[in-house]
């Protein structure tokens, strides 16, 4: 993988995403799709993770760990309790600005930031492309099934 081709992955990603939420309105968003989530919300938890890839980069680029320590499980169970009062429209302009932001943090890292996974040691070998991935292209295709499914 290339600069080029994970950039193309992860805007594809975005393509899917886009699609999909184009085609739900207003009232669909804030339809409950299980015990507790809207789609509004699966929106707001795509934006925390795209804003906390940036975060951790920015932090590792800067020297430094990330300094929030949750299972991923409690993370998203903070996050969904942080951003469930938003409202929508906060929320999709709040997602399409982490996208983009996170968009700007692929394109300002050096090869060696993204592809080499001993740059960074904090990721165990990982490389940073993987992790940007992991929140961009995967992560929407992860929750698509979440935003197509009928309302409860």
């Amino acid at each position: 993988m290339d600069r080029t081709s994970l950039r193309a992955q992860i805007v594809s990603g975005r393509a899917r995403f886009d699609d999909t939420l184009a085609g739900l309105g207003d009232a669909a968003m804030l339809d409950r799709i299980d015990d507790d989530w809207t789609r509004k919300d699966v929106v707001a938890h795509v934006e925390a993770w795209e804003r906390r890839v940036v975060r951790l980069f920015d932090a590792l680029r800067a020297g430094g760990p990330m300094d929030e320590a949750y299972e991923t499980d409690e993370l998203n169970q903070r996050l969904y309790r942080q951003d469930r009062d938003r409202p929508l429209d906060d929320v999709r302009a709040g997602e399409r600005e982490a996208y983009g932001a996170m968009l700007a943090a692929l394109d300002g890292a050096t090869d060696e930031e993204l592809f080499d996974g001993s740059h960074f040691a904090w990721t165990n070998g990982d490389r940073f492309a993987d992790w940007f991935r992991a929140n961009g292209d995967e992560h929407y295709d992860e929750h698509l099934d979440q935003l197509t499914r009928p309302a409860r």
